[in-house]
């Protein structure tokens, strides 16, 4: 179990790395190292974006794990449950997804200012949001992409 958690975080890590730094994590011999490839999904009305790390994506059965990043052209402290010092432009997301039920909950959260310097991060684990996302939201188009998408290998 040690084990899956360090893989996890590692994981979680690289992912955040690849995305803070703009540039491509190379291929080390290690198994842990992977590049993160995030898809821009949508764009709402407000200029909002929202990204999948395609190589995050996991599944078992109809539960999906994966990594999104949002990206705020204005800030978005609405997005945290709780109050921070500096504007929220970014946020880099851990959910899991139960595609049969069509609901999410949330599990992580990385918050970002606009050059992509870390705020503060939170682990809510199993007791993060649960929502149903509307259909035709932001969220729900995300929530579909990767119910569709297959496992990366």
């Amino acid at each position: 179990m040690n084990a899956l958690k360090f893989v996890n975080r590692s994981a979680a890590f690289l992912s955040s790395a690849t995305l803070l730094l703009g540039a491509t994590i190379l291929p080390m011999r290690s198994t842990l190292a992977q590049t993160a490839q995030w898809t821009k999904i949508t764009e709402n009305s407000v200029k909002d974006q929202f990204f999948v790390d395609t190589s995050s994506i996991q599944r078992n059965g109809s539960i999906v794990w994966y990594w999104e990043y949002r990206q705020f052209p204005d800030a978005n402290n609405a997005l945290l449950d709780v109050k921070v010092d500096q504007p929220v432009h970014g946020a880099v997301m851990r959910w899991s997804a139960d595609c049969a039920a069509q609901s999410q909950r949330l599990r992580k959260v990385n918050a970002y200012t606009t050059n992509r310097k870390l705020i503060q991060k939170f682990d809510y684990g199993d007791t993060g949001m649960l929502l149903q996302p509307k259909a035709g939201s932001s969220t729900h188009k995300v929530m579909e992409f990767v119910c569709r998408s297959p496992e990366k290998k």
